[in-house]
C-alpha cells in the first residue's frame, strides 16, 4: 500500500489546489438586483388629506405635480379625471457562467384617479397591481 507524502511540498500543493479552485470558482459566479419606479406614488396619508366637496384641483397639482393624464369626460365637461400612476419593478438574477442562470422580476403598479367636477374633487380612488 501506498502512502500519501507528508511534509512541506505535501501542505504547499494543498494551499495552491485551495487556492485555485476559489479564484475559479469567483470568477464564474455572478449575480445582482434592481430596483426601478416612476410616476408619482400616492400614499395613504396624502389621500388622507383630501376631502370630497371640499379639495381643490389646484390643491392636488400643487402637493402631487401633474398627473399622468387628465381625461375630460365627454358627456360632462365640467368633469375631469386625474390619473396618478407609480411603477415599481424589482429584479434579481444570477449565473454560473456556462452552466446556469435565473432571475426573477416582480412589477407593482398603484393607479391613483381623482375625480373633479368645477375645480373641486368629487370622489377618489386607488386600485394596485401586482
Amino acid at each position: 500500500m501506498r502512502q500519501l507524502a507528508n511534509g512541506p511540498a505535501a501542505a504547499a500543493a494543498v494551499v495552491l489546489t485551495t487556492l485555485f479552485v476559489i479564484a475559479a470558482s469567483g470568477c464564474l459566479v455572478v449575480s445582482g438586483s434592481s430596483f426601478d419606479q416612476s410616476g408619482v406614488k400616492v400614499s395613504a396619508v396624502t389621500t388622507g388629506q383630501i376631502e370630497a366637496g371640499v379639495t381643490t384641483e389646484d390643491w392636488i397639482i400643487a402637493t402631487l405635480g401633474e398627473p399622468s393624464t387628465r381625461t375630460t369626460v365627454s358627456e360632462t365637461p365640467a368633469v375631469a379625471i386625474l390619473k396618478y400612476e407609480y411603477t415599481e419593478t424589482k429584479s434579481e438574477g444570477g449565473a454560473v457562467f456556462l452552466i446556469f442562470a435565473g432571475g426573477s422580476s416582480r412589477t407593482r403598479t398603484d393607479i391613483t384617479y381623482i375625480e373633479v367636477t368645477d375645480g373641486i374633487v368629487t370622489r377618489f380612488w386607488s386600485e394596485t397591481s401586482a
